[in-house]
């Protein structure tokens, strides 16, 4: 079975379809975020195979990076693969388990605005190497979720929380504590939420229960 390298994926939503042909015709699609379009096309075309993006909508959930194998192309999994479909084939044995594409937890900031009055004084302060100011929020530690799977006969996938840098530590939820989780998130998001929006507004009275000033 040929198959492809690891593409440069970031894992967030796709908006680009990726269709990969070989000598057979189409054999797989893979996705792409528009930032990594480019460098996945190029990573699949220098392993040999042709690539077409294809613009598509987002909201089918698909990660950049993530790859579907047609089952009669010639990337399909042979009968008796050892690896799950959604691993990512990315150093299995030397990480003693399989892993599907890592999704990313941090929310992508946009870059601030320039300042138009800002000088170009070398002696002044660098605001990103001082510490963090008298009641600002925390800083957002990076953070990403992804299946895995040990190396193991009778293994089943379980959900990683990886949180931090190089290193970074791990939690392991089964998939019944990851469903749990999910509902558990969405309920305290909704509270949170519902908290920010009952706030007055400056110059605002609240009103009582039955909703009279």
């Amino acid at each position: 079975m040929s198959v492809l390298p690891p593409l440069p994926g970031c894992g967030e939503l796709a908006t680009v379809r990726i269709e990969v042909y070989g000598a057979g015709g189409l054999d797989a699609a893979a996705y792409a975020c528009a930032g990594h379009a480019a460098p996945i096309v190029a990573t699949i075309e220098a392993a040999g195979w042709s690539a077409c993006p294809v613009p598509r909508v987002p909201e089918s959930g698909r990660p950049c990076g993530h790859v579907y194998r047609y089952p009669t192309g010639g990337l399909a999994d042979p009968p008796g693969d050892a690896h799950p479909r959604w691993c990512d084939r990315d150093g299995c044995t030397a990480r003693r388990r399989h892993r599907s594409t890592r999704l990313p937890l941090t929310p992508r900031s946009p870059a601030p605005p320039a300042d138009p009055l800002a000088t170009d004084d070398p002696t002044a302060k660098d605001p990103t190497t001082e510490g963090p100011a008298t009641g600002a929020p925390p800083a957002e530690v990076a953070a990403d979720v992804a299946l895995a799977q040990a190396l193991v006969p009778g293994a089943g996938p379980v959900l990683v929380v990886a949180v931090g840098g190089a290193e970074p530590g791990e939690l392991m939820f089964t998939l019944d504590q990851g469903r749990v989780l999910s509902y558990r998130l969405r309920r305290l998001l909704d509270l949170a939420a519902a908290t920010h929006a009952r706030r007055a507004g400056p110059g605002v009275r609240p009103r009582n229960r039955r909703g009279c000033p």
